[in-house]
């Protein structure tokens, strides 16, 4: 088969999981523009085209994880927000663990360090950032409802997100017991006890 000459956004793509699929494998030194270009039937020179080199590689990838969890996020906002601010939250917390486990290649550069050699930029690092408003928007919201209760959205925010991230962390590391629907229950139960000490009280 001859190698895939036009430069697309979804040869990008393809070759952007490719990488995630070998950083997440087998680290940063098994990661070459050649192995990707030849997993993915295409030429090194159009990778090249593509990214520039490793780092631009690299770059793609962590933007690529962050836009799938954005627009994940995104949805489930608009899709919950007639329900209530405290559903909306919810259906938040499910999303990132659905963009989180389509994702698990990218999981680890996301919010890790599997390649010292890579920092994100300031816009990539600001793009990064944006995926978190909805939360502490929805947070915001609850508050303003009396569904929730505390001086700060930012604080609260990043206590629900530190409890999704590390139950979802746990789960792509395959340190979760049960098969899918119990760690689906053990990531629903850790979201509902996570919120408890800022309902109000009855």
């Amino acid at each position: 088969m001859p190698a895939v000459k036009t430069h697309t956004a979804d040869l990008a793509t393809r070759l952007v999981d490719e990488a995630g699929r070998v950083l997440s494998a087998e680290g940063v030194a098994a990661l070459s523009l050649r192995r990707i270009a030849t997993a993915t039937d295409t030429s090194t020179m159009a990778v090249y085209t593509l990214f520039g080199d490793k780092q631009g590689l690299l770059a793609a990838m962590y933007r690529a994880g962050f836009e799938r969890l954005g627009a994940s996020m995104a949805a489930a906002s608009v899709d919950a927000d007639p329900a209530g601010p405290l559903t909306t939250l919810a259906e938040l917390g499910l999303a990132y663990r659905r963009a989180a486990l389509a994702n698990p290649h990218l999981y680890n550069l996301m919010f890790g360090r599997p390649a010292d050699m890579f920092q994100p930029d300031p816009a990539d690092k600001e793009m990064a950032e944006s995926t978190y408003r909805p939360l502490v928007d929805a947070v915001q919201r609850c508050l303003e409802a009396g569904e929730l209760v505390g001086a700060d959205a930012e604080q609260i925010a990043f206590f629900l997100w530190a409890v999704s991230h590390g139950v979802v962390s746990l789960e792509i590391a395959g340190q979760l017991t049960g098969d899918a629907a119990e760690r689906d229950k053990t990531y629903r139960d850790a979201m509902i006890y996570s919120v408890v000490p800022f309902l109000p009280p009855h």
